[in-house]
């Protein structure tokens, strides 16, 4: 950063060809200005004034040198310039990983709005339910449910994850309404299939301390949460869902909760990325844009 000062100095000086005039300018003694590119001049092994009494006036070496520091230091201004107006309106591409339901459900109905936002950006969604590896898939950021076992990763928390448990309307006037957590494994079950390893997601329920694990049949499984809401929408069973999952449904009545009492809230819904101080622009604005997003749901 010294060498850069005093690029600087030398510049201003070569500008004012007066050390005092570009002293003044830079608010700085004449003696320093004189010291400064004295120890520029030292450094690189030649002189780069000729010094009179009245002026001063670059050499050949002078001339060439300030030709090149000209053109370093309107590149170095031009990248602030870049950098300040990327603070104030972000631009470029950013990557974001996201689970299906989400980037389906809220934030693709939700583009519009934030490509007015946010016209800088160029935005590229990857949905995939799968935990991916956010620093070797080069992504920007990433949209996580439950809990967080990276701990390397930059992390903002949203909402809870909260479940609940419901069914269409047409299967609980057919099949009856479930009245506690016993009565489930007289019904059908929709459940969840990790991709991963094919292991079915176990339901989180609410009971009193002690009692023991009720049987949740596995009627229907798939490793898609649409899938699931899909599946209970059209009557084929019960089925435990994320509850952000399924707010249109609920809202319209397609779908109906049951069992309340044992509705229960595991882990949170994140948005990470690659260690970053501070935050990158871009990944701020989208995590501002979906916490706004959410917040309208609650």
């Amino acid at each position: 950063m010294e060498s850069l000062s005093a690029i600087g100095v030398f510049v201003r000086v070569a500008e004012a060809r007066s050390f005092a005039r570009a002293a003044r300018a830079l608010g700085i003694t004449p003696s320093a200005a004189s010291k400064s590119v004295a120890r520029l001049e030292e450094r690189l092994g030649t002189r780069l004034f000729q010094r009179t009494t009245r002026r001063v006036h670059l050499t050949e070496p002078g001339t060439r040198f300030y030709e090149r520091c000209v053109r370093i230091l309107d590149e170095l201004n031009d990248a602030e310039s870049d950098l300040a107006r990327e603070q104030r309106s972000p631009r470029g591409r950013l990557r974001v990983s996201v689970p299906e339901f989400l980037g389906l459900r809220m934030l693709i109905p939700a583009l519009p709005r934030f490509r007015k936002a946010y016209p800088g950006l160029d935005l590229r969604l990857d949905l995939d339910d799968h935990v991916v590896d956010v620093v070797g898939e080069r992504l920007d950021a990433a949209v996580r449910c439950g809990e967080l076992t990276d701990s390397t990763l930059m992390r903002r928390r949203f909402r809870p994850k909260r479940f609940i448990l419901c069914a269409s309307p047409a299967y609980l006037q057919a099949r009856g309404v479930p009245r506690t957590v016993e009565d489930l494994a007289r019904h059908d079950c929709i459940r969840y299939r990790f991709t991963s390893t094919g292991r079915i997601e176990a339901w989180a329920l609410r009971q009193e301390p002690g009692a023991p694990a009720p049987r949740i049949p596995e009627t229907l499984a798939f490793n898609n949460g649409e899938a699931v809401v899909q599946a209970a929408k059209a009557g084929l069973g019960v089925a435990q869902v994320m509850e952000l999952m399924a707010l249109p449904e609920l809202r319209d009545g397609t779908l109906r909760p049951v069992l309340r009492e044992h509705m229960v809230e595991r882990g949170a819904l994140w948005l990470v990325w690659p260690p970053a101080r501070p935050t990158p622009p871009k990944v701020k604005a989208f995590g501002d844009f979906l916490a706004r997003l959410l917040e309208e749901l609650s």
